[in-house]
């Protein structure tokens, strides 16, 4: 008779391989998603990368879902009337859905499932499905509350809508929700003492989001998402539609713009730089060198005076070529001049 010592030990063993295989995939899925962002990763101590790679790519799912791009291969007709009651939550603060029917549910539902998990999770119930089996273990070893992911989904539910912006206010409380959430859970994973640790975080991930905001500009036009604040924008002149003008990128209306925006931008950079020297030592390259090469973006906005519009924000390729081999340099982070 197997003595029940060897069966509990053979059911750890199980548990063990089931929970690092959930981990590669995890791993996995931020390669394929952001190899420059999976580089950073990597200088990381094995057990604090692996708990960055659970959480990417939970965030990564997440974002995926909102643009149509990935659905859990599982059936969520069981969330058909939680579904509805959300939608008609959601569309009493929202115009119309960004994308039509199934779509729109589908991702609904998805969303909720995803809300499922982590309420799984906080009650310690057993979940299957890789990226929750890694999360869960990650939530088990750091001090990550799950208040954020819940906040990050909120964001995200945003997203499933046409979006406009009237303020900075109102961009920044996206901000906060789509990546300083994020950021709060990274810090715990990257270890502080000091905990104003914490505000420099939100920072950051306003920072990295409004950087993101130029970067994915034309991509969320196409989707009937503008999140350049429209009455900000209607202070130089320029309204939504005018976005679609090829010719506003050359206006002194849209530099004037870009350079009141870019003022916002480096507000929130000088504020998050401060977590670095915060975070413990062994964690710090690699939010540094995601910083600088959201850094890097930045100055290709600055580089070409402002035109976010004719072509996507990206790293030169000796840019990229210095942040393959690990350098990081330092950019030359000043507003540009408006031409004359």
């Amino acid at each position: 008779m197997v003595s029940i010592f060897l069966l509990n030990e053979e059911k750890t063993k199980t548990i063990a391989q089931k929970l690092e295989l959930a981990y590669i995939e995890c791993e996995t899925i931020s390669k394929n998603a952001s190899s420059s962002f999976y580089r950073s990763f990597r200088h990381l101590p094995s057990v604090k990368r692996k708990a960055v790679n659970a959480l990417y790519a939970f965030c990564r799912r997440v974002d995926d879902i909102v643009d149509g791009d990935w659905l859990p291969n599982i059936d969520l007709s069981f969330l058909n009337e939680e579904a509805e009651q959300r939608i008609i939550e959601l569309s009493q603060h929202h115009a119309e859905p960004a994308n039509k029917e199934p779509g729109h549910t589908n991702r609904v539902k998805a969303l909720l499932w995803f809300r499922m998990n982590l309420d799984k999770i906080e009650k310690g119930e057993h979940v299957d499905e890789p990226i929750f089996l890694a999360l869960a273990d990650s939530v088990n070893r750091f001090a990550i509350d799950l208040v954020h992911l819940r906040d990050l989904i909120s964001g995200m539910e945003d997203d499933l809508y046409k979006i406009n912006y009237d303020n900075f206010e109102d961009l920044r409380q996206y901000c906060y929700r789509a990546a300083s959430t994020v950021g709060l859970c990274l810090v715990e994973i990257y270890g502080y003492d000091d905990p104003n640790a914490r505000r420099h975080a939100v920072e950051m991930g306003k920072y990295l989001q409004m950087v993101n905001v130029l970067r994915d500009i034309q991509e969320d036009l196409d989707r009937g998402r503008v999140y350049l604040p429209l009455e900000e924008m209607a202070k130089f002149g320029i309204s939504k539609e005018d976005l679609h003008d090829e010719k506003l990128p050359q206006t002194k209306g849209w530099q004037e713009f870009m350079r009141h925006y870019l003022g916002h931008v480096m507000a929130h950079r000088k504020n998050a730089i401060g977590l670095l020297s915060l975070l413990d030592k062994d964690a710090r390259y690699s939010p540094s060198l995601m910083c600088a090469a959201y850094d890097a973006i930045l100055e290709e906005a600055m580089r070409r005076n402002g035109d976010v519009l004719s072509k996507r924000l990206k790293m030169g390729l000796y840019r990229k070529l210095q942040f393959a081999l690990g350098m990081i340099r330092k950019p030359r982070l000043n507003l540009f001049s408006v031409s004359p």
